[in-house]
């Protein structure tokens, strides 16, 4: 009886009841597929003179190492496009989908205001867990529209606050509540399988993001 020996992957896919249009192409095969060529050799390989086991064994670990090879690639390749996209962040301004800033000697970085109409008497206030105002910073006056408001040198204690924002009408028309976020300019990040962006010295997601610009002069 004549030997069959080690079979290719048309071969072994032709036995197996496939095509050879079935075969991925570019002869690319997964663990899958290897693993029903291995099954299909030893199906139809001759008695007697079967497959030497140590040569099964030597293509096993080589299939293994390439799959190895092929998933470290494929990871290096994704960190490789995370570095990319975060690097497009540093030095743009971010506005966070948050009222919540980081207090850290005295400096809770910035937040963006977006006042409805022209405004004085600007008070910036930071609350504790309870409601209660810490500290505030005031500005004089504002005009209508989205403005960022620095918190550096505000006397509360190193710590997170909710900021609150109220306001009176310079044209005598009452106080009124004004919408706030946490913002700030992107100065770092931290690589890795959940990157993080540092912004005000806070490291912050992406996904913790709702606007994105380039810092005006």
């Amino acid at each position: 009886m004549p030997s069959v020996g080690y079979l290719g992957a048309g071969q072994a896919a032709n036995m197996s009841g496939t095509t050879g249009t079935q075969v991925k192409k570019q002869d690319n095969v997964g663990r899958d597929e290897f693993l029903q060529l291995l099954v299909t050799q030893l199906k139809y390989q001759d008695p007697e003179a079967p497959m030497d086991s140590k040569e099964f064994a030597v293509q096993l670990a080589q299939f293994t190492q390439v799959e190895k090879l092929v998933s470290i690639d494929a990871q290096l390749s994704k960190q490789s496009q995370n570095m990319s996209s975060m690097t497009g962040y540093l030095g743009n301004k971010v506005v966070l989908a948050s009222e919540d800033v980081q207090v850290k000697s005295r400096n809770g970085g910035q937040v963006q205001i977006d006042l409805s109409q022209d405004a004085k008497n600007i008070r910036v206030q930071l609350l504790d867990s309870k409601g209660a105002v810490l500290g505030q910073t005031v500005v004089d006056q504002l005009t209508k529209g989205k403005q960022l408001v620095s918190l550096d040198g505000i006397a509360v204690p190193d710590g997170q606050y909710r900021v609150q924002v109220k306001a009176s009408s310079r044209y005598g028309a009452g106080e009124f509540s004004v919408p706030v976020a946490a913002a700030g300019i992107v100065s770092g990040f931290i690589p890795g399988p959940d990157p993080r962006l540092i912004v005000n010295g806070r490291e912050i997601s992406v996904g913790e993001i709702k606007e994105v610009s380039i810092p005006s002069a």
